[in-house]
């Protein structure tokens, strides 16, 4: 348990002394260099253009007022809760909303999923289901004082 102390202390005091574009933090609503809309960027990164035209990011009505609303060549659309229903009858029934998870530390890492969710609406409520989604993996860099980009992972179910 100190440990785990002892690194988010560490995490903390980095964001403080962070002066390097390179360093991500976790600071999601005042800093664009951050380890969430990196992840929703390599999940852009990852996706095909000529298939997909607009990303859903759902529950994302307040980072949107800062987070950029173009991403490469897609449009991105942050959505709250009363969001949902519009946007599944504007697009016949069936679309697909991505989740950022939180950052997370697990077996000496830190990481923030990032879920595509098939979203629709039935029986006047919105389901949610997914097959897994993207892993991005970083790392605490002690010469930066901050959190770097290690790697990243499809999964599924």
């Amino acid at each position: 348990m100190r440990k785990l102390v002892f690194t988010f202390m560490l995490i903390l005091i980095g964001h403080w002394n962070c002066h390097s574009q390179t360093v991500l933090d976790t600071d999601e609503l005042n800093n664009l260099d951050n380890v969430f809309l990196f992840s929703l960027k390599r999940y852009c990164e990852s996706l095909d253009s000529l298939k997909v035209k607009t990303v859903y990011v759902k529950d994302g009505e307040h980072i949107g007022q800062i987070w950029p609303k173009k991403i490469k060549s897609f449009e991105i659309k942050y959505l709250g809760y009363f969001d949902y229903r519009k946007v599944i009858r504007e697009n016949d029934g069936n679309v697909t909303m991505v989740g950022i998870g939180p950052l997370q530390y697990r077996k000496g890492k830190f990481y923030v999923d990032v879920i595509p969710f098939s979203t629709t609406y039935s029986k006047r409520a919105v389901h949610f289901s997914n097959g897994g989604g993207l892993t991005v993996y970083f790392e605490y860099d002690n010469e930066r004082k901050g959190l770097i980009y290690k790697t990243e992972e499809w999964g599924g179910i």
